[in-house]
Formats: C-alpha cells, sequence, structure tokens
C-alpha cells in the first residue's frame, strides 16, 4: 500500500468515525456503512495479500470487501460482549475504526518491506478488457447482480400480495365486578375473522382444563364480533376460538382470577 493510498483510506476512515460520532443523521448514515461494510474489506485485503498483488479480479475484490467487514464486525462485537462491553453506536463505531486503522499501519510497513515487483515484459503486460478477464470478472459480477435484482423483485412483488392479509386477534376488556354468583361479566373482541371461514366458537376452560360453556359467535361483515362472556372470579379462565369444524384453537387468551 503507497502513502498516497494509505492517507487516503486512513483520512476516510477518521472522517467516517466523526461522522458516526458527531455528525447529523445524514452524515452518520453513510459513515456507519462505510465503516460496517467498505472500510475494513479494503484495508484487510491490502493487509492480507501480497503487496502489489493484481491478480485479484473485480468480482473477488467485490465479494472479499463486505465480506471481510463483516467479519470485523461480528467478531469485533464478540470479542467486546466476551470482555464485558457495551454494544452500542459508539463501541461498533471505535470497533471498525481502530481494526481498520490498525489493518491500515500493517498494509503500509508491509509494502515498505516488500521487494521490488519485477518489472512486467510486454508479453505479460496487460491488454485491457481481454476475452478471459471477461469471463472471469463480468460474467460473473453480471450474473450476481442479476441475481440479486431478482431476488429484490420477488421480494417487492411477496410484499405487495402479501400486505392485504388478513390477521386474526382475540382480545378481553378488563373484567367487571364479581356479582351475587360469583361470576363476572367480561368484554371479548375479535377480529380478521372471515365469514367464510366460519363457523366461530368461544369454549371457556377452567385452571383444571374443564369445560365452562362455549358460545357461537357471527362477525359483521367487517369480520370483527364483540360480546360478553360470564366467567368465574375465583379461578384462571382460558378462552379458545376455533374456526370451522378444526379441533385446534387458533386464538387463545387467558382471564385471571380476580385478586
Amino acid at each position: 500500500m503507497n502513502p498516497v493510498r494509505a492517507g487516503v483510506l486512513a483520512g476516510l476512515t477518521v472522517a467516517a468515525a466523526a461522522a458516526v460520532e458527531f455528525g447529523p443523521l445524514v452524515l452518520s448514515v453513510p459513515g456507519g456503512l462505510l465503516l460496517a461494510f467498505v472500510l475494513p474489506g479494503l484495508a484487510l485485503i491490502e493487509a492480507i495479500f501480497r503487496p502489489g498483488r493484481r491478480d485479484l479480479g473485480m468480482v473477488e475484490r467485490a465479494v472479499l470487501v463486505p465480506s471481510l467487514s463483516l467479519t470485523v464486525l461480528v467478531l469485533g462485537g464478540l470479542a467486546l460482549w466476551s470482555a464485558g462491553g457495551h454494544l452500542n453506536r459508539v463501541s461498533w463505531m471505535l470497533v471498525c475504526a481502530v481494526t481498520t486503522l490498525v489493518t491500515i499501519g500493517v498494509a503500509f510497513y508491509r509494502a515498505l518491506h516488500a521487494p521490488a515487483p519485477a518489472p512486467a515484459s510486454a508479453a505479460t503486460a496487460p491488454r485491457g478488457l481481454s476475452q478471459e478477464r471477461l469471463i472471469k470478472d463480468v460474467l460473473p459480477l453480471t450474473l450476481a447482480v442479476l441475481l440479486l435484482a431478482g431476488a429484490g423483485v420477488w421480494s417487492f412483488a411477496d410484499s405487495v400480495d402479501t400486505y392485504d392479509l388478513t390477521v386474526s386477534t382475540l382480545s378481553a376488556g378488563q373484567p367487571g365486578q364479581a356479582g351475587a354468583d360469583g361470576n363476572r361479566p367480561v368484554q371479548v373482541s375479535a377480529s380478521g375473522l372471515p365469514p367464510a371461514e366460519g363457523p366461530y366458537r368461544v369454549v371457556l376452560s377452567g385452571a383444571a382444563g374443564a369445560e365452562l360453556g362455549r358460545q357461537s359467535i357471527t362477525p359483521g361483515a367487517d369480520g370483527n364480533w364483540t360480546g360478553r362472556l360470564t366467567v368465574p372470579g375465583d379461578e384462571r379462565v382460558t378462552v379458545r376460538l376455533f374456526r370451522g369444524a378444526e379441533t385446534a384453537a387458533f386464538r387463545t387468551l387467558i382471564i385471571a382470577a380476580a385478586p
């Protein structure tokens, strides 16, 4: 790593760390992304591989940079947590920034003490975008981009299809005061009950599992239902909601006994 490259990378690291710690959101977010996905990986490539190595193609670098950066993030976080440190914005920033700066120093030291490369002959001089480089670098990267684009399109289409997915709920209000018979009234509500999937029924069970009662319910056109049930005040009651002929409840709630 030559001095100019080392200086630029170190300067970017310090600037990104300062943006994360002191900058507004418009600066801290890009700075954090650089520290998490780019800068540590760039420094590690320079420190791990032979100085001046040119046989790493675009695909290798495009994969290694975020992979090595995330490795620093994960291993650094685990080490910090094992040492009893706190995992917060400052600690994550320090893990990435300090590791990057130390790695830049290692890469610069290796470059200073590396033997001078042999001059390239005319036969081995690079000739631009050759067919071999096209197959090795450009084609795999293009396929990776197409794969990610296809996954993104599929994810978007799936989110559109499931946006209107109906979620069923079962809830109960605060039970009222116990009457002379020791029972308490409680208002129970259910939502997301398509009438076509009925009929629906509510079954009440005591603490010992014995059935205390059951009631058929009919939701409105909007799939909502609200009714008043009577439950014993001296024991915990489990309310189960069943759909059609199913024998397993698909929603359950528990009403505690009166204090």
